[in-house]
């Protein structure tokens, strides 16, 4: 009964208390109207009475994200008395409205005061035991502030299956704490105790729904190693790509050991070259087996085998001796042991090759070799290429075919062991030159006076293409061997005597020296002059050169003149003054015009009558003289070869140099070495011109254009020409090109 009554009475104070309240928002109203704030005093009077009407439920707290429910942190026990603080905020809540109201009434004229609620604290209803009835205090602009912004990112929703098999904290705006009545005295122990809220709850009235489509992520979730492979794969592949195609962009080049070193690989080992005037250097490589003891006069054997090669690295730092051979004035130089070569190269690396040139240079078959081929590393890295100079057997070492030799070696043969020397080296360059920073398919032999002999004849041959791509013939000899290999054993027969030897060990075992010097005199190049009177044609004379059967299958000059032409690229050239010698010059103290008359009338030409002619044709000094030399006996028979020759330009250098007013015949190789010191404009320009000739053929394989002719005079530019008159009218004497230089 009294607990009925009890509940009565509580109705009737909350009647009371509303219309109390209602009374008195009636005359804060009025008061407000008049102060032209009435709507915020309704808004006021709606919120302060669903307080009273909500004063039994308890609003949920709001903790900050992750945070710990702690006893005491959040709420206030019961037991504790207000503080000054909470008296101080003037915090009112309903009954307080009812006790004071005409305090109430006094401050409803006065401005109204914003009121800051404490952080953390309970509301009165819950200190005083969750009465009802009392008003709720209402959000100001800082509680609004406090409240954390809804993220305009939509989060992931986690699956119900997985949220039941972990509780992993996730960031949330701010967490609802479902609190019990204070009446309740288990909800109030559990209030003390410490308590991990989820950081996944979310109240239902803040919740946003996000939905996505999570089909593909369970996807991924499923297959994401076979995904992280394939990720992987694409990567690495990328990488090597870039590296592979990054357009040459990076160049790999050979590390440079101690500041000027360079090691690089061959087929027989490791070689090691030294830097020298902007290049690398590799000198005195071996290419072939040492032509000595039991391999005297035999084709050059190549290093096949690891028994003939080095051990470790080869130091190819200094120039090792030219072949044996006789120089000018008749003495004897250098060794049997040398088959070596020389690689100059401006750099060693492998991502852009670099054209070849190959270097034959000899004054003759028998001695003067290298010559001016002697390749320049400044120039050679100015230029871009690679030269390689080999050295090769030279005189009677090189060249001599015997019966007794052909019968020793199987197949029976003999001679051209300088052409097989070259062909040799040639293999060994297309083998490893890649090593060196060149181009195995692109390489040009360039040949100089019997070096430019030997060159035009291994472009005969039936595979010339395997050994190099293009040729180079400067100042060389115009006439190859017709003779069988017998009629060539036969020519020689006669140094056995001379040596005075019946067998090959004979010949094997004696000094290398002697078998040199025992050369005839006839078989040695003489000065270049004019013929003289009784002199035998060329054809008649001592040939070096010889068809053997193995090397040299058939006639040169045959292959030369065939209309589908040669498998290789060739270009013929000679100088105005190619013959101009110091022996020539000083065969009189001073060539005057008398002194030039007599000596061609003394000559085959004044024999037949052609010395008024040939006086006639040029200046009667001694420019005159070397350049009627020049014309009998190798510019003009050349210039008859090549008219014969199908897609062979044939030019001469006209250019003179400032002291001495001839185009010498080491004019066009200076220049191509850069040696050519040009002391005018004139002498620039054909240094440029003669440079640009011989380098686009190098590089490109590029010929002049020869529809306007196949000759071309170089001057200080190519000037084509259909014909030489001085050369048709000595063929029609036919002095061109039977008194032809041999070599």
């Amino acid at each position: 009964m009294s607990e009925a009554k009890s509940e009565d009475k509580k109705d009737i104070e909350v009647e009371e208390r509303e219309k109390m309240l209602n009374a008195e928002n009636k005359a804060q109203d009025e008061v407000r109207e008049s102060e032209g704030v009435q709507a915020d005093s309704e808004a006021e009077d709606k919120k302060i009475t669903k307080d009273i009407k909500e004063g039994m439920e308890v609003k949920p707290k709001k903790i900050p994200i992750g945070g710990i429910q702690m006893p005491g942190f959040f709420t206030r026990s019961k037991s504790k008395e207000r503080c000054k603080d909470d008296g101080d905020q003037n915090e009112t809540e309903g009954t307080e409205l009812l006790e004071k109201n005409n305090e109430k009434n006094e401050s409803a004229t006065s401005q109204t005061r914003i009121k800051l609620p404490i952080p953390f604290r309970k509301s009165k209803g819950e200190e005083d035991g969750n009465k009802s009835g009392e008003p709720k205090e209402k959000k100001t602009l800082i509680d609004s502030i406090r409240l954390p912004l809804v993220s305009v990112f939509p989060k992931r929703k986690k699956d119900d299956s997985l949220q039941s098999q972990t509780a992993q904290a996730e960031l949330a705006s701010m967490e609802t704490l479902d609190e019990k009545s204070t009446d309740d005295k288990g909800a109030e122990e559990k209030n003390h105790e410490m308590k991990t809220v989820s950081l996944d709850e979310k109240h239902p009235d803040e919740e946003i729904q996000q939905p996505i489509d999570e089909d593909w992520i369970d996807l991924i979730r499923a297959h994401r190693k076979a995904i992280g492979a394939i990720i992987l794969f694409i990567i690495v592949t990328a990488i090597i790509a870039a590296i592979s195609f990054g357009g040459g962009q990076k160049v790999y080049s050979l590390p440079v050991k101690d500041g000027k070193y360079v090691v690089t690989v061959t087929s027989c080992g490791k070689v090691e070259g030294i830097l020298d005037d902007g290049g690398i250097v590799f000198r005195g490589i071996p290419y072939a087996r040492p032509p000595i003891g039991d391999l005297r006069f035999r084709y050059a054997q190549p290093l096949d085998n690891l028994d003939y090669c080095w051990n470790g690295t080869l130091l190819a730092h200094n120039s090792t001796p030219v072949c044996l051979q006789l120089t000018g004035d008749g003495q004897t130089v250098g060794e049997e042991n040398c088959l070596t070569m020389d690689v100059v190269t401006p750099y060693v690396r492998y991502d852009n090759p670099l054209p070849v040139i190959v270097l034959i240079g000899a004054d003759s078959f028998v001695g003067g070799s290298p010559g001016k081929m002697r390749p320049s590393p400044r120039y050679s890295r100015s230029k871009d290429v690679v030269f390689v100079r080999p050295n090769f057997r030279m005189g009677a070492l090189g060249f001599l075919a015997l019966e007794a030799l052909s019968e020793s070696d199987y197949p029976h043969s003999s001679g051209n062991y300088a052409i097989s020397d070259i062909l040799t080296a040639l293999k060994w360059v297309k083998l490893n030159i890649v090593h060196f920073g060149g181009d195995p398919l692109s390489i040009t032999v360039l040949g100089h006076k019997a070096g430019g002999t030997l060159v035009t004849a291994i472009s005969t041959l039936h595979d010339a293409k395997e050994y190099f791509t293009r040729a180079w013939a400067t100042s060389g000899g115009s006439v190859f061997p017709t003779k069988s290999l017998q009629e060539s054993e036969m020519d020689n027969k006669g140094f056995m005597d001379a040596v005075q030897c019946q067998n090959t060990d004979c010949l094997r075992k004696m000094d290398a020296r002697k078998l040199i010097n025992a050369v005839e005199d006839t078989w040695r190049k003489p000065t270049l002059d004019l013929p003289e009177k009784g002199e035998q044609p060329s054809s008649m004379k001592h040939q070096w050169l010889v068809i053997d059967g193995r090397i040299i299958r058939e006639a040169p000059e045959k292959v030369l003149t065939r209309e589908d032409g040669l498998k290789v690229d060739l270009v013929i050239g000679s100088t105005t003054h190619t013959a101009a010698s110091p022996k020539l010059l000083l065969k009189y103290v001073e060539w005057t015009p008398e002194i030039y008359k007599d000596h061609v009338n003394k000559s085959l030409l004044g024999e037949r009558g052609l010395w008024f002619e040939a006086c006639q044709m040029f200046p009667n000094q001694y420019q005159g003289i070397s350049q009627l030399v020049s014309e009998v006996r190798v510019t003009c028979p050349l210039y008859l070869l090549t008219s014969q020759m199908r897609n062979v330009p044939f030019y001469i250098v006209d250019q003179r140099r400032a002291d001495t007013s001839l185009a010498d015949a080491d004019s066009d190789i200076e220049a191509f070495f850069g040696r050519y010191d040009p002391l005018i404009a004139q002498q620039r320009r054909y240094s440029s011109s003669m440079q640009g000739f011989f380098y686009n053929f190098v590089w490109h394989g590029k010929l002049p254009d020869m529809s306007e002719g196949k000759v071309f005079i170089i001057r200080q530019d190519l000037q084509p020409k259909k014909d030489l008159d001085h050369c048709d009218f000595f063929k029609e004497q036919k002095i061109v090109p039977q008194y032809a230089a041999l070599d």
